[in-house]
């Protein structure tokens, strides 16, 4: 979920103040993750999501996270690739 957030609630990286005393540091590197690692690559032959994943651990996995919060059931990763 941390990848799909980022994506979600970041829509540009030059949002992130790298001038800042205390956190540009971090800010640099956040910049540098969201252009580089967080969209999600198209054109997979497999399904990385928990939702529909036909696998049954997976399922049950999603039922139970879907209760508390679909939104972000919808978007578990059974695998980060980015």
């Amino acid at each position: 979920l941390d990848h799909t957030m980022m994506d979600i609630n970041l829509k540009d990286p030059l949002w992130l103040d790298v001038n800042d005393p205390r956190f540009g540091k971090m800010a640099e590197v956040g910049r540098v993750v969201k252009v580089g690692f967080v969209s999600d690559v198209p054109g997979l032959y497999f399904h990385k999501r928990f939702k529909d994943s036909g696998h049954p651990f997976y399922e049950r996995v999603y039922q139970k996270a879907a209760k508390i919060n679909e939104k972000f059931a919808d978007n578990m990763d059974t695998c980060i690739i980015k």
